[in-house]
């Protein structure tokens, strides 16, 4: 079984190839999902409702950063045995690929809500808005418009 580490939960998601796609459990929850290359690090994620979205994903070693809807997932393969990877403040927002900022749209001490855009990287010629998990003020921002990131980098640090 495999078992993932998104920040202090852990998931044990059962993944099983159905005809026309690919049927996800996760937490009691099955979803029923078509995957479609759209380039590299990029997929389509086709819902049995219909709704189709946009998943990027970036590889760095051990971890697997998911941007999706605006909000950026590290993920982390816990293994029996295996020390846990340190991971970075819960209050970071990291960035989810290699790419350019295009822009910041906060300051330190500003106040944002949930789903706020915060800045823009450009990836494979794709603006990519990151926004805000959850409310509060933003303690600082590490990123300038033309900064070059990595999968991983802090770029804005948040506060309740």
């Amino acid at each position: 079984m495999r078992r993932l580490r998104c920040g202090d939960q852990v998931f044990e998601p059962r993944v099983r190839p159905t005809g026309g796609g690919v049927e996800v459990t996760v937490g009691g929850q099955t979803l029923l999902l078509q995957l479609e290359p759209a380039g590299p690090g990029v997929a389509l994620v086709r819902e049995a409702s219909g709704t189709t979205r946009r998943l990027h994903l970036a590889r760095e070693g051990e971890r697997v950063h998911l941007f999706w809807e605006g909000v950026v997932y590290t993920l982390t393969e816990e293994r029996e045995g295996a020390r846990p990877l340190p991971r970075p403040d819960g209050d970071a927002l990291e960035a989810p690929m290699p790419g350019r900022v295009a822009a910041v749209k906060v300051s330190p001490g500003q106040p944002v809500g949930r789903g706020d855009e915060l800045l823009v990287v450009e990836a494979m010629k794709m603006e990519n808005a990151l926004r805000s998990p959850r409310d509060g003020r933003v303690r600082a921002v590490h990123a300038a418009v033309g900064d070059m990131v990595g999968p991983g980098r802090v770029l804005v640090e948040l506060e309740p």
